[in-house]
């Protein structure tokens, strides 16, 4: 497994689980919970951007050697 491949399934398992913190968020009225998933969300959300940043550079780094060494299609 290559890994752009694998850092895609971690970012899928990362909005998955912020999509579970906003949920939780907004089925709690208790204000000590709610900023706990808050602040779980907000760290996933942190965590998104930079697997989605290492992923676009990983993605223009083998375009670019692509673009350089072609490869012959049967």
């Amino acid at each position: 497994m290559r890994e752009e491949d694998i850092l895609n399934d971690i970012l899928k398992d990362k909005i998955i689980n912020q999509c579970f913190y906003n949920e939780s968020l907004l089925e709690n009225k208790n204000p000590e919970v709610r900023n706990v998933f808050m602040e779980a969300r907000d760290d996933e959300t942190r965590d998104i951007v930079r697997l989605q940043q290492k992923v676009e550079r990983i993605h223009n780094n083998s375009s670019s050697i692509n673009k350089i060494f072609t490869t012959k299609d049967d």
